[in-house]
């Protein structure tokens, strides 16, 4: 007699998510929400430090005299602005490099936080590290505005960049383990969909508030809003039950069916009965460093980290080189965000429809292409050129959204949240060179973005599809990922065989037999 096979065991939590109920929304509000003013701290700097024109020799009539350098007693141009970090701190001629400098520091604290608070929200829980995190981002986004030197005001920035990169990771990370397979491409996008809403508001709140400091002030004090996250919201259970608390996860999912207005089914006996009916080499959770153990995982770790370099330079580099396609820099920074929504809207049926792999590819593919349109367009034609750079990047965001889906879908939960910050890591390396991809003249920074952009497609062919799989809880689970074309493969072929007319014979005379029998 062959060997039976085990069946394999849905986990318990997943069955109880696969239908969106009242705290579901309520968890998604307020995690959804604290995006919108998260994301502002992300591209605050450019309306922190927008190009402002000066006059030397104390006159501002005189082109002469603008923007000339050396320049000891500098009158600026407050027509726009009326404070800025140039006008604020003296910085002009010699000094200018400090603007691009703060930026880079913003995404060096950026990748410090996705890094560093990834790895604290696997140990000790999602929650408490996003409140933190939270509690980070607002103390040092209104210390940004009451700093008096530019030295002060750039380490304040780092802090400030601490707090928005881990609180994006591990908001996205928690949201994703609160729903069912069937739900999370509908999650992701709706995740992204507060940060494009952050993004076509921010120029609003500078054109309202044309002060550096109280423009940063206020968009700082929301955050502290979201620091009660803590204690308003369930943890994870799904990381509960993972690290060994089954009677912490038996008791949110308790609170989470009393909360719904549902009878409390016997969870306590179906966590229990998943949890034996798992084999030891399931239940084996591994740290993040065991991932180069393993060929196919560290194949997935680096594919996934150049794409995510990819997506970093690119998405980034290309906003700030649409910013600096015309003089209108409220319009500009506004129309880029606007044209993102439709896109990312647009993703919710996409991702629905198509596998992850191929949609990636896609979207790296026509994100290139119209890159090296951009560049082939007269630059007279300036409008017509930021609508197409705008289009570009608009696929350069829905590869963002795909990746922020994928990578938490390759690798299992005790490192989930490891493997995310490690990605952001990456993908903050790519915003740190995109300002001095920028420096290049517009054709050279085009092609550089538009080549990258194809390569990402080349490197995509490597990874495994996961659409339609539940979240991997295990090394196992990760590692099956690779096999599952395969084996899709083989039942295809061994369903087929059973339909041909010899085996279709076979079968019925066996089934006689084992009747007589």
């Amino acid at each position: 007699m062959a060997k039976s096979k085990r069946p394999s065991l849905t986990n318990p939590i997943e069955k109880h998510f696969k239908v969106i109920t009242r705290y579901h929304c309520f968890i998604f509000f307020i995690l959804l929400s604290s995006k919108i003013p998260v994301f502002w701290h992300v591209l605050n700097l450019i309306f922190l430090s927008p190009p402002m024109d000066y006059y030397c020799n104390g006159t501002i009539i005189s082109n002469a005299t603008k923007n000339v350098c050396p320049c000891e007693n500098p009158v600026w141009d407050r027509s726009v602005f009326t404070e800025t970090m140039q006008s604020k701190f003296g910085i002009l001629c010699e000094s200018n490099w400090l603007v691009s400098f703060s930026q880079s520091i913003h995404f060096v604290g950026m990748l410090l936080g996705a890094l560093i608070f990834g790895f604290l929200s696997d140990k000790f829980g999602r929650l408490p590290v996003f409140s933190l995190s939270c509690l980070i981002l607002a103390i040092f986004g209104c210390l940004v505005s009451a700093m008096p030197t530019a030295a002060s005001f750039i380490l304040m920035r780092c802090f400030e960049g601490v707090g928005a990169g881990a609180a994006i990771v591990i908001g996205y990370v928690l949201c994703i383990e609160y729903c069912s397979v069937r739900h999370r491409e509908i999650i992701t996008v709706l995740f992204h969909l507060p940060i494009k809403i952050g993004h076509v508001t921010l120029p609003g709140v500078s054109y309202l508030l044309r002060h550096c400091d109280e423009f940063q002030m206020t968009i700082s004090l929301p955050i502290f809003l979201y620091v009660g996250a803590q204690w308003l919201l369930m943890e994870s259970p799904k990381w509960l039950l993972d690290v060994g608390h089954i009677d912490k996860a038996v008791d949110v999912m308790e609170t989470f069916d009393r909360f719904n207005g549902r009878k409390c089914e016997n969870i306590r006996g179906e966590i229990e009965s998943y949890i034996a009916g798992q084999s030891d080499g399931s239940r084996t959770r591994i740290k993040f460093w065991q991932i180069f153990k393993h060929k196919k995982l560290t194949l997935n770790l680096c594919c996934m980290a150049v794409i995510y370099f990819l997506c970093g330079i690119s998405y980034y580099g290309v906003s700030q080189y649409i910013g600096n396609m015309s003089k209108n820099i409220h319009a500009n920074v506004a129309l880029s965000g606007a044209l993102l929504l439709p896109g990312t809207i647009v993703e919710l049926f996409l991702l629905k429809l198509l596998p992850r792999r191929l949609f990636l590819m896609g979207t790296n593919f026509l994100s290139g292409l119209f890159m090296l349109i951009v560049i082939c367009i007269p630059v007279h034609l300036t409008w017509f050129r930021v609508v197409i750079a705008c289009i570009c990047n608009c696929f350069f965001f829905m590869s963002f959204i795909i990746v922020f889906l994928y990578s938490v879908e390759l690798f299992p939960t005790s490192i989930r949240n490891s493997v995310l910050g490690f990605l952001s890591v990456i993908s903050r390396i790519g915003q740190i060179v995109a300002p001095q991809v920028n420096v290049l003249s517009e054709s050279a920074s085009g092609i550089i973005y538009g080549v990258m952009a194809i390569f990402g497609t080349m490197v995509c062919y490597f990874l495994p599809e996961t659409k339609n799989t539940e979240l991997p809880s295990s090394l196992n689970d990760s590692k099956s990922l690779s096999r599952k074309k395969k084996l899709d493969k083989e039942k295809n072929n061994e369903m087929t065989n059973r339909t041909t007319p010899d085996a279709i014979q076979i079968n019925s005379r066996d089934n006689i037999n084992e009747s007589a029998l």
